[in-house]
């Protein structure tokens, strides 16, 4: 084994040095730095290595100085690199196998890059792309832990193998996120026992809590005031590290600590805001304590507002409740030109039927007018039969429910369900942000029911629906919760993602209802097989993970920036009456060339336009030939009248 333990390297992974290349500073001292160091090839000579006694290459490279940051590992490796060659084999037929073993953190992995043969000779580096990493034990790297590689190899024969270095060799890991621990955590020390002293209780403090860290404040409060809001701003991170957001343990030394505190909680721009309101609390000295768990780290910062007595109150006042998804969101193009959807093909096929009997009725009469029964009546019917029965019946079967087809209702419980096992496993978390909880290679198959559409100014149709006139957010929410109970602090984050995911996906969803010719039926349906995708939004918030594939993924990048709204709140108020409260500012950038121009939704339509004319047609030369025979009879009768 060559050995290890470089003299100086400045090494770490974080989501700004995600490279670490494979480096020797000499034969006994290798390394993994994030910059091309060392020398540029390692190179001995196996002069006694034969088949019945192999020689086993080992090489370690390890990551000194130890880890710094506390950084998540993604769920797979983008790249790994090892240039390695045998000089006396330039055909690659005798290239060994190389066993590549990485471990960073709780992470270990091993992986067997297979080398050349006479039948598959080895050509250049031995390359692994979109490598799993095993995170069954964990998806933390903190500050101490090992990171390190090590490469090993058999030689059969007498050869000098060579392994190039200086950014020849190297893995490449997508951190997803990471901080600096020593510079977030300023409150530490601190804890029940040894608190932080705060001298002003309305400046702001900051801490981050780390494991089941304990983080204490002390501070004084005045005499006759009539509230104290604590509002708390928690800096956004990856769900599985979030701690909890619970209101801090509140103790006022010698007793009378107020109680039952109204709580408000906010998204927004990425940060989640805690407004905890306490009445009429009396004045002394209070210890507020926050404590997290473990595998969990996040930063934070607070400060007290005061209300004194006669001036008003600091409660978490002007919450509105609104939390309506209103149709029209993500319209684009003329939306007061709407087209409604005329009848439907039940009663298209209703009158139909009837006006064709009437029709049979026709040739069953008596009638001297050859063009009657020859020529009018014959069309009507043919008219009849394909525009009031054959074409209504074709889209009465088009609006049959399909197999797997779920209501709006139903795939709104999916995307809530994914929002919940997310909050229960790492494993889900990635599949949370898919489309609707949708997790690649799965199928979004949805039915919902037309109203109307109108142009998008592009020679597109804008879908109107029914079922997306006006949803209460509040009440698919809150009747999740009330059906899968949860702990406090799983319930605020719940609610809060669960907002969020569902006003960007009924927009997108909405923005997708797009079609290339004017509507004629009363269903639209769905069905997009699903394809991962770069998500919206941030890396602690991604959204939108998933596609579909008829969208190509330059499409789905387009519609996602020019969609995703310049501001989006929302707020949860524990004030007595649960309430929730949803709004966002729309982006000015979308527009109908934002929408891809493949979107693969279909309308349940008959087998022809505009049925109604057809049926229209149909009656009105029934109505021609009677009156063509109301008057021939007439005429007779005025005829015989004269006569006799």
């Amino acid at each position: 084994m060559l050995g290890l333990m470089p003299t100086t390297t400045s090494a770490e992974l974080s989501r700004t040095t995600t490279t670490l290349n494979l480096a020797c500073l000499s034969e006994s001292s290798c390394l993994l730095d994030n910059s091309e160091v060392g020398v540029e090839m390692m190179s001995r000579q196996e002069s006694s290595a034969s088949p019945l006694s192999p020689k086993i290459v080992k090489i370690e490279f390890i990551m000194n100085p130890e880890q710094s940051h506390l950084a998540l590992l993604p769920t797979m490796v983008d790249e790994l690199v090892i240039d390695l060659r045998i000089q006396e084999d330039t055909a690659g037929i005798s290239s060994p196998d190389i066993v590549v073993e990485f471990w960073a953190g709780p992470s270990t992995n091993s992986w067997t890059l297979e080398g050349g043969s006479p039948t598959s000779p080895k050509v250049g580096d031995y390359r692994l792309e979109n490598a799993e990493l095993d995170l069954s034990q964990g998806r933390l790297v903190r500050p101490n832990d090992g990171v390190g590689l090590s490469i090993s190899f058999e030689i059969r024969e007498p050869v000098t193998w060579e392994l190039h270095l200086r950014g020849d060799s190297r893995i490449i890991i997508p951190i997803e996120w990471s901080t600096n621990i020593a510079v977030a955590n300023v409150d530490e020390p601190s804890s029940a026992g040894n608190p932080v002293q705060v001298s002003d209780v309305e400046t702001l403090s900051h801490g981050a809590l780390l494991d089941a860290d304990q983080d204490c404040f002390r501070f004084q409060l005045p005499d006759h005031l009539r509230g104290m809001t604590i509002i708390v701003h928690w800096t956004s991170v990856p769900l599985e590290i979030e701690q909890p957001h619970t209101p801090p343990e509140l103790i006022r030394e010698g007793g009378k600590t107020p109680k039952n505190p109204a709580v408000k909680t906010t998204y927004e721009a990425g940060t989640q805001i805690t407004e905890i309101y306490y009445e009429d609390p009396p004045d002394g000295s209070y210890l507020a304590c926050w404590s997290g768990k473990n595998n969990h780290f996040q930063e934070y910062s607070w400060f007290a507002r005061l209300s004194h007595e006669g001036l008003g109150s600091a409660s978490p006042t002007q919450f509105s409740g609104d939390a309506n998804w209103l149709a029209g969101e993500a319209y684009v193009g003329d939306s007061d030109d709407v087209s409604k959807v005329i009848g439907s093909h039940g009663i298209t096929l209703l009158v139909g039927i009837i006006a064709t009997a009437a029709c049979f009725l026709g040739f069953a009469l008596p009638s001297n007018n050859p063009w009657s029964k020859r020529y009018i009546l014959p069309v009507a019917m043919l008219i009849l039969i394909i525009g009031g029965i054959a074409s209504p019946v074709w889209g009465l079967t088009g609006e049959a429910p399909r197999t797997g087809e779920l209501t709006l209702d139903e795939a709104l419980n999916v995307r809530m369900g994914a929002i919940d096992d997310a909050g229960r496993s790492e494993a889900a978390a990635a599949t949370a942000s898919g489309f609707f909880g949708i997790a690649p290679e799965e199928t979004l198959s949805l039915r919902m029911h037309i109203t109307g559409s109108h142009p998008t100014g592009d020679g597109r149709w804008q879908v109107h629906t029914e079922e997306m006139e006006s949803i209460r957010l509040d009440s698919h929410v809150f009747g999740w919760v009330g059906d899968h109970p949860m702990g406090a602090d799983d319930e605020i984050r719940f609610i809060l993602q669960a907002g969020r995911s569902l006003t960007l996906d009924l927009l997108m969803l909405e923005a997708l209802l797009v079609v290339d010719e004017k509507p004629e039926g009363e269903l639209i349906h769905i069905n997009w097989k699903m394809k991962a995708a770069e998500p919206a939004g941030s890396a602690t918030e991604p959204i939108w993970s998933t596609r579909p594939e008829s969208i190509s993924p330059s499409e789905w990048s387009t519609i996602q920036d020019k969609l995703f709204p310049e501001l989006l709140t929302i707020s949860y108020c524990d004030c007595g009456v649960d309430g929730m409260e949803v709004s966002w500012r729309s982006s000015e950038l979308f527009n109908a060339h934002s929408i891809p121009q493949t979107v693969d939704v279909s309308v349940a339509g008959g087998l022809v336009n505009d049925e109604h004319i057809w049926l229209t047609a149909g009656i009105g030369l029934i109505l021609f030939a009677g009156g063509i025979e109301y008057y021939r009879i007439k005429a007779a009768e005025k005829l015989a009248s004269e006569y006799l």
